[in-house]
């Protein structure tokens, strides 16, 4: 009788081509479990620590660590080596005191820069999706798989973004995608920049809503499903070291 469902394993070449990863040291790899993050833009969260990181040299150190209930993730204890952790995740380590936030860069699609312990307890996140449902409240789907539930319209839509406060998930403050709010590019030559929304073009049959992005003095078109509104004047987090 054959399997049912995917693949519990993951072989080294198969994995996403961001992962910072020996290819050719062993066979398989960890797999992220199904979770917040899809596995094409996410890191299990025992690679994180010792690839990435680097705060452990073995899988066994990193198990270790992670079921002893010493990692945060977005504030909540993480006990599961494959976690799935993606963008805008906070990775926090209280006993040593410090934290990290995953952001997009133009080296790699998720970078782990270094923050203030203060600054994880908020927490940008893109709405992906909004439906009526049939209690008259309504349900926005967000970016890292969070949903919130309002029994008034919130005046949000699709490609805008919240500030959450986590692990609570209070609504802090919101963020328009419109013209004359800062995106962040999350792919491509740009990934990791910060630019200026000129103007916004709406999709049709065949192509999908995109905006016009003034960027190091150069306006490009990005499809909205690459960039995250980050706020007006200035971020609405932290984001030093995102380039």
């Amino acid at each position: 009788m054959g399997s049912k469902g995917s693949s519990r394993h993951m072989k080294r070449n198969a994995a996403p081509a961001f992962w910072r990863i020996p290819r050719k040291e062993g066979r398989f790899v960890v797999k992220p479990s199904p979770g917040p993050h899809p596995i094409s833009i996410s890191y299990p969260l025992s690679t994180l620590l010792r690839d990435v990181l680097k705060n452990v040299k073995t899988m066994r150190e990193a198990r270790s660590l992670i079921v002893s209930g010493k990692i945060l993730v977005d504030g909540v204890v993480r006990r599961e080596p494959k976690f799935a952790v993606g963008l805008m995740d906070a990775i926090q380590f209280p006993s040593m005191g410090t934290a990290y936030r995953l952001l997009p860069s133009s080296k790699v699609m998720l970078y782990p820069i270094k923050v203030d312990i203060e600054s994880i307890s908020t927490k940008l996140c893109k709405v992906k999706s909004k439906h009526k449902i049939r209690s008259g409240f309504f349900s926005y789907g967000l970016h890292d798989g969070r949903t919130i539930v309002s029994k008034e319209d919130l005046g949000l839509s699709s490609h805008d973004s919240v500030i959450l406060k986590v692990p609570k998930q209070e609504i802090v403050s919101k963020a328009k995608f419109e013209k004359g709010s800062l995106a962040l590019l999350l792919k491509g030559k740009s990934a990791g920049k910060i630019g200026l929304i000129k103007d916004i073009v709406n999709g049709s049959f065949s192509s999908e809503k995109s905006a016009k992005v003034e960027v190091d003095g150069s306006i490009i078109n990005v499809p909205a499903r690459l960039l995250i509104v980050v706020g007006v004047d200035k971020p609405l987090i932290a984001m030093d070291g995102v380039s």
